[in-house]
């Protein structure tokens, strides 16, 4: 019953529908008297349709073109600005090593933890691991200013979750602090070589505007093109005849 309901509705909905596009008494809009005028006013209708259709089928082209063209243009420059802020403020960078104790390596500084918590620059730090009388490591600035960080000589038997370092571990770990501080240093003269190149790179890229200004204007010729193109307002002219046409047979205005 349900089924049957929906299929009445449907049918009524459809009728509906074709009346509107045939307005008038219902002997325009059904019977076979008025067959060529109905076909006439649909083809006409199909014609301007189809013309649409294509016209609209261009300018979204034009239009993706010109939009993966800006966006290729700010992708370019977005890549140079973080480039650029990177070097100009790397921070502490990634995760090297750590921690050890109470010292982290990062790839641009190393922070310790501990009574007197620190972060350093990595650029001519210094490191120096001592075993008597007690395991450290002496981080010294390139200003003098030196932190140490102290390690137990041996692990507490009351406690044997916590972290211990043996005198091998630690000698290791303090070529890893000294091979940071020369990639560091690697970095920074990359950095003073790169940052005025990156630079003009960027000048260039924001310069560079002629693929996205090239793809812009023909969105624009291709949507203005689309306005006059002669077969559409052909189109729409003889539309909009057969629609007075109808009108005077019947007295009802067609929609187009």
């Amino acid at each position: 019953m349900r089924t049957l309901l929906f299929a009445v509705l449907a049918a009524l909905a459809g009728t509906g529908w074709y009346w509107s596009r045939h307005p008038g008494n219902w002997k325009f809009a059904f019977t076979a008297a008025h067959a060529g005028a109905r076909a006439r006013l649909r083809n006409r209708r199909r014609d301007l349709r189809t013309l649409t259709k294509k016209a609209r089928q261009a300018e979204r082209i034009a239009k993706q073109k010109a939009d993966r063209a800006e966006s290729e243009y700010r992708q370019d420059i977005r890549v140079l600005e973080k480039e650029i802020k990177n070097l100009l403020a790397p921070g502490r960078g990634r995760l090297v090593k750590g921690p050890v104790g109470d010292i982290t390596v990062y790839e641009h500084a190393v922070q310790i933890a501990g009574q007197s918590p620190a972060v350093i620059p990595l650029a001519g730090l210094k490191a120096v691991f001592r075993s008597d009388p007690a395991y450290m490591i002496d981080l010294t600035e390139p200003s003098g200013r030196t932190h140490r960080a102290k390690y137990p000589r041996r692990r507490d038997p009351d406690d044997e979750s916590a972290p211990f370092f043996t005198s091998e571990q630690l000698s290791d770990f303090t070529l890893d602090l000294l091979n940071a501080a020369a990639d560091e240093h690697e970095f920074q003269a990359h950095q003073k070589a790169r940052l005025p190149r990156a630079r003009k790179e960027l000048e260039a890229a924001q310069a560079n505007t002629a693929a996205r200004d090239e793809a812009l204007e023909n969105f624009r010729t291709v949507c203005a093109w689309q306005k006059t193109n002669p077969r559409r307002i052909t189109a729409l002219a003889d539309l909009d005849a057969e629609r007075h046409q109808w009108k005077r047979l019947t007295g009802k205005m067609p929609p187009r």
